[in-house]
């Protein structure tokens, strides 16, 4: 082997010591096994005296646990008082640029940095992602205000969901360093260039992803490019190693150009900001050029491993953190599979090509298990679209730095220079958005530890056997090895990707009500028993309404509702007639043209009926005046009500039903608060939003189409969700979703997109 892998022997100790922070009895265990592994090294040796034994690997392993497990012993870890919600008056600072959403709400992952309890102040550093809905101003740093906090229930960067429910009253203010006058000027320099350039540029230089819109943050972590506007530790090693290639092509000499890309990582972190994840990326970055100097993963490993190790013992938290995860695993795809990934390509491309795409790949796939831990999905594009990409990251990188150093001295010529850069990052934009839209752009990872592990394993196999074709000095092995790993990558193109087209998260055996996923129309199903259930609308026609059905585990409809005869509510109906599924009742409204569907009954205002853990009733439409109305204004209006322990959650919906017929319904017939309301019309603007104002829901379901040509739903109907304190769920960000009715709570399960 060319690599000495001891040193992640101490990095694994150090990691694993820290995430699960044993009691003292498993230190007592683990001090014991090292003492026993110890004295073996007293043992009379049988072998030359500059061999290492065979158990370096695990007692290198078990000294850094000891010594992680004697840093945190006494350690007062400070953490909120118990309570999964609460509310609590605090003083919070955000740590990243806060980005702005299409609601006006700041968001971002900032820390608490005192609490008021008991009369009195509680310092107590604490990482929550913060909602923030009125305006910071410029400058802001620390200030006070009311959070709802919720409990993410999970390990990792925050462990709290953080929304203000009180204007900000600012305490401290950053002085703007000449690096935030830079910052500014180049976001002035780019607000010629097209959308998707302006929202990336800033981002894939120095990290700032405040002026992406939603959608294309969206894109851009779907299709697997989010790290290219992140400052992580992928990010700052393929700056650097972009650099030291960049020099090298220009002829200048190894050691010289490394100490130059070195320096300009050094540069480029004071530029960003020295807190300590930007350090952190940096010093990988700085570790992974080493690397690429040397040629080979020889001392860097060492370094890398030791480096990471005393991060951790200096702060043991860290091992929770998916930024040092991925900038750990980063760094070590990089020393490690670069140079094997780089022999195999140089075969077919040329030398530069070959080394900035093995960057690429080592770096993506490293940190695959944290990605599928952190989304619970993968991208089946993800490595293509990285390796467009790849050749033009570094005329984005070498161009966009000159245009920043350049848009304050001479703002004309970085002005014109800056669509040099600006193009590239627009079509990188404009890819992410397409390529989410191919089919299984975006597939659930089975969950969990089993998904990890699954994860975790391909990564390991993949890695073993890539190394062995590279590094093992044995003809037969490199050769074997190749061929296993030309199989397996076979294999899992055959069987592993096409199949995740097709699996879905199991369906949790207690929910209530099921809005699925039918691109632009309604359907969704009432949950009666264990098979069996009600439809309400079917979607339009191929909208898969029949396969969200089965997915369900539904065998039986004793109960089907049409709403109206708009095809995206009755077009779908065939299709799951054409399953076979029972079907008992079909009921429709006064408005619906029986001859279209034989065998319907009529629903009336006052009818009624119901099982003993949900009844219906129904609330319009008048059968006079569906007798002129437009077709949307023939929609039934139902409300579902659900027995939760001696409790009634309601569920109302109206179909298409437009503004003024539904104010006219609600002057005749107030109706109380709900805890769920459907968007009339799919959200769009005709629906209104008196029913949301008046019925006051804890969620609004939008059953809508991706990227639909009629603009829904309008953002008045997000904006009085908003003003309410509705949670907006709807199904072309989270496809198809289940509510579950507690007392006093809703919860939501979304179970991914439809394949289509």
């Amino acid at each position: 082997m060319k690599t000495d892998f001891r040193g992640l022997w101490i990095l694994a100790g150090a990691w694993v010591t820290a995430y699960m922070q044993p009691p003292f009895l498993i230190t007592a265990i683990v001090l014991l096994l090292f003492l026993i592994i110890f004295a073996l090294l007293l043992r009379r040796r049988h072998d030359a005296p500059s061999s290492a034994p065979w158990f370096t690997g695990p007692l290198l392993l078990l000294l850094a646990s000891i010594s992680v497990s004697v840093v945190t012993l006494g350690q007062d870890n400070c953490q909120l008082p118990e309570g999964a919600e609460q509310q609590r008056r605090v003083v919070i600072s955000f740590t990243d640029q806060p980005r702005l959403d299409g609601e006006g709400m700041s968001k971002g992952i900032a820390q608490i940095i005192k609490y008021w309890d008991k009369d009195r102040w509680i310092a107590c550093p604490t990482p929550v992602y913060l909602s923030l809905p009125y305006p910071l101003q410029p400058g802001a740093d620390e200030f006070e205000t009311i959070l709802d906090l919720q409990s993410t229930g999970t390990k990792g960067a925050f462990a709290w969901w953080a929304k203000a429910k009180s204007e900000p009253v600012v305490q401290t203010w950053q002085e703007p360093t000449p690096a935030d006058y830079l910052k500014s000027r180049f976001t002035l320099s780019v607000k010629n260039l097209p959308d998707e350039a302006r929202g990336l540029l800033p981002g894939m230089l120095y990290g700032d992803r405040s002026g992406q819109s939603e959608e294309l943050s969206a894109a851009m972590k779907d299709s697997g490019l989010s790290h290219l506007t992140a400052v992580s530790g992928s990010n700052v090693a393929l700056l650097g190693a972009m650099a030291l290639v960049i020099l090298r092509l220009l002829s200048v000499p190894r050691v010289p150009a490394a100490l130059l890309s070195i320096g300009f990582l050094a540069l480029f972190i004071w530029f960003v900001g020295p807190d300590p994840s930007v350090l952190r990326a940096g010093l990988m970055g700085i570790i992974a050029t080493i690397s690429l100097m040397l040629g080979r993963g020889r001392g860097s490993l060492g370094i890398l491993s030791l480096s990471g190790t005393v991060l951790l013992l200096i702060d043991p938290s860290l091992a929770v953190e998916p930024a040092f995860a991925l900038s750990v695993l980063a760094t070590l795809g990089i020393i490690v599979l670069t140079p094997a990934i780089t022999e195999i390509l140089s075969r077919v491309f040329p030398i530069w090509f070959a080394q900035l795409t093995a960057i690429c790949c080592a770096a993506q796939f490293t940190c695959l298990p944290v990605i599928i831990a952190l989304n619970s999905n993968f991208s089946l594009y993800s490595l293509p679209v990285n390796l467009l990409v790849a050749p033009l990251l570094p005329l984005i990188t070498s161009v966009g730095v000159i245009c920043l150093l350049f848009c304050t001295p001479l703002p004309a010529v970085a002005d014109i220079l800056l669509w040099v850069p600006g193009l590239p990052a627009c079509w990188i934009g404009k890819l992410a958005l397409w390529v989410i839209e191919l089919p299984g752009a975006s597939r659930p990872w089975p969950p969990g530890i089993a998904g990890i592990g699954l994860a975790v394993g391909f990564s390991v196999v993949f890695a073993v056997l890539l190394l062995s074709t590279y590094e093992s000095e044995h003809a037969s092995i490199h050769r074997l090895a190749g061929i296993a790993l030309a199989v397996v990558v076979v294999l899992l193109a055959a069987m592993v990707l096409p199949a995740t087209l097709f699996y879905r998260p199991a369906i949790p055996v207690e929910w209530n009500v099921a809005m699925c996923d039918v691109g632009q129309g309604d359907a969704f199903v009432i949950h009666t028993g264990p098979d069996e259930g009600w439809l309400l609308d079917a979607g339009p026609p191929d909208g898969g309404v029949a396969a969200c059905v089965k997915q369900l585990g539904i065998q039986k409809l004793s109960k089907v509702f049409i709403t109206h005869e708009h095809a995206d509510h009755f077009g779908g109906f065939a299709e799951v007639e054409a399953t076979g599924l029972q079907i008992d009742e079909r009921l429709v409204s006064t408005g619906f043209d029986p001859s279209r569907w034989p065998g319907t009954a009529v629903l009336k205002p006052g009818d009624s009926a119901g099982t003993d853990t949900v009844h219906y009733r129904v609330i319009g439409p008048n059968e006079i005046s569906a007798r002129y109305a437009e077709p949307n204004d023939t929609s039934l209006v139902i409300v579902f009500d659900f027995l939760v322990q001696d409790q009634v959650v309601s569920f109302f919906t109206a179909g298409d039903l437009e503004e003024e017929a539904m104010h006219q319904l609600l002057s005749e017939l107030p109706q109380p608060p709900v805890q769920v309301l459907k968007a009339s019309h799919h959200g769009a603007r005709n629906g209104g939003t008196e029913i949301i104002e008046k019925l006051k829901p804890r969620v609004l379901l939008i059953s809508v189409g991706k990227d639909n040509s009629y603009g829904h739903p309008h953002q008045e109907i997000l904006d009085a969700a908003q003003r309410t304190g509705t949670r907006v769920i709807r199904s072309d960000l989270e496809g198809t979703v289940l509510l579950t009715f507690e007392p006093g709570n809703v919860l939501a399960t979304a179970i991914g997109p439809a394949v289509r």
